[in-house]
């Protein structure tokens, strides 16, 4: 299936599919290869899998001769549901400006002034309350904030 995934499509004739699984002497039936070894597949490959998968058995004359998959990634199904429009405060927005709660900005302003990679930053004289009003304005400017996301990641800030 694999083999075909910027496809979405295979065809696989039911005696080469028997060869390749070593099941040439097993379910020369095709109800039961299809309960015991198609279904199952595709059972487990949509659960676990991030792919979901649809068959259909072909027939030519009276029997079935072919196995056809059709198959698609799962996250795309999921895409096309999200509205483009939406915001989501963990992914980064396209110019890598992050849009912080007034909340989270006092709280990791707090947080990142007491970090001693940033004591850079600090004016001489400056108290740790100073310095964490700078970073929450920091936080607030676009141009200024990228250079902090390193450290906010640091503190468990999952973008």
């Amino acid at each position: 299936m694999m083999q075909f995934k910027s496809i979405g499509y295979c065809n696989i004739p039911l005696k080469e599919l028997r060869k390749i699984l070593s099941l040439e002497s097993l379910y020369s039936n095709a109800a039961d290869l299809k309960r015991r070894v198609i279904d199952a597949a595709c059972t487990e490959i949509n659960e676990k899998s991030p792919y979901t998968v649809k068959y259909e058995l072909i027939k030519k004359g009276n029997k079935f001769h072919s196995l056809e998959l059709k198959f698609k990634k799962k996250n795309a199904e999921k895409e096309q549901l999200r509205c483009p429009d939406t915001i989501d405060m963990f992914e980064e927005q396209k110019n890598n400006f992050l849009k912080l709660s007034d909340a989270q900005v006092d709280s990791f302003g707090n947080q990142l002034s007491e970090l001693s990679e940033l004591s850079y930053l600090a004016r001489e004289g400056e108290s740790y309350k100073d310095l964490a009003l700078r970073l929450k304005t920091m936080l607030r400017d676009p141009d200024q904030q990228p250079q902090l996301l390193p450290y906010l990641k640091k503190l468990g800030f999952k973008p």
